[in-house]
């Protein structure tokens, strides 16, 4: 088992090399994009949340890439980074506001918040683009490398955004702030009555879940180089949580698997035409049923026995 992850990451690495359809490395990109927002959004769940407005997070950080690099000429390299910090910092006050409820009422005030920032980017056709978005956004540099025909330099971005990204989420969880969000999921008024600062450290949870997602909206708005509030809608921060929950909430494992395989099956299905949707919902209705756990909650219940045995 150790030695899965090297070889996994080894043989992506090796991918475009052997691989050169650029169909296969489109899929890859958008595969990429899935798993950052469904770890994040897993790392917010560790203490008990969901956020509906992951898609409103990455909106934020497409747009300041879009308007960086568009409007200001700047380098991607550059507004990279400061795409996630502003995602962060926007999800400082939402957050705070936000976490003052619970349950449900958590639930709608995220989706809120990302329907008024759609409603606020569709408003505004200066400097926003309105409904009709922003086009021509420039990839990162150099350009020569970053082409339509030619994907390998987006694939290996995407791909070494992805590791970074699982890195430092995966070691957040193991750390003991990490324990300290898993407790908070059992129970907040046992975590309070140890000492913990519960509001303070779904805050930062929440922080840092927004800023892995608008690094994912830069990637995407310098992939695609098109944006639009019709693209980051309430559907697509439904569609990552339900990522998480096909692939198993137990293990940051879980949202990568889900993410793969849900971004994968349409794809696999998208010759069916007009079916395509009804199979995707079988299949996910099927896998509910059939693994109320998760595909690695069902792994593991398969694996184990045997290991002890």
């Amino acid at each position: 088992m150790k030695l899965a992850l090297p070889v996994m990451i080894a043989l992506l690495l090796a991918l475009p090399l052997v691989m050169h359809n650029q169909y296969f490395l489109h899929v890859g990109i958008v595969i990429a994009i899935n798993v950052i927002m469904a770890v994040s959004m897993w790392l917010l769940g560790i203490t008990g949340l969901i956020s509906f407005g992951q898609a409103g997070f990455m909106f934020i950080g497409a747009m300041t890439t879009a308007l960086l690099t568009k409007d200001l000429g700047w380098s991607f390299w550059v507004a990279l980074p400061l795409s996630a910090i502003m995602a962060g910092l926007v999800s400082a006050p939402v957050g705070r506001l936000s976490l003052r409820v619970k349950g449900v009422y958590f639930f709608l005030v995220t989706l809120a918040f990302g329907q008024v920032v759609a409603g606020v980017f569709a408003y505004f056709e200066k400097p926003f683009g309105g409904w009709y978005g922003i086009r021509d956004i420039p990839p990162p540099q150099p350009a020569a490398f970053f082409g339509v025909l030619d994907k390998a330099a987006f694939y290996y971005l995407a791909l070494g955004l992805v590791l970074v990204t699982c890195w430092i989420i995966h070691r957040i969880s193991r750390s003991w702030f990490g324990m300290v969000l898993w407790s908070i999921r059992e129970g907040d008024l046992l975590a309070s009555s140890i000492g913990i600062d519960v509001p303070g450290t779904k805050l930062i949870a929440f922080i840092v879940s927004a800023f892995f997602a608008g690094a994912a909206g830069s990637l995407y708005a310098s992939y695609f180089g098109y944006i639009s509030p019709l693209v980051f809608t309430f559907e697509y921060s439904v569609n990552v949580l339900v990522y998480i929950v096909v692939g198993g909430f137990a293990s940051m494992a879980g949202p990568i698997v889900g993410a793969v395989a849900l971004t994968l099956v349409p794809e696999l299905f998208r010759v069916t035409g007009k079916y395509q949707m009804m199979a995707f919902g079988l299949i996910l209705v099927g896998s509910m049923l059939l693994m109320p756990q998760g595909i690695i909650g069902a792994w593991q219940k398969l694996v184990t026995p045997r290991g002890r045995a």
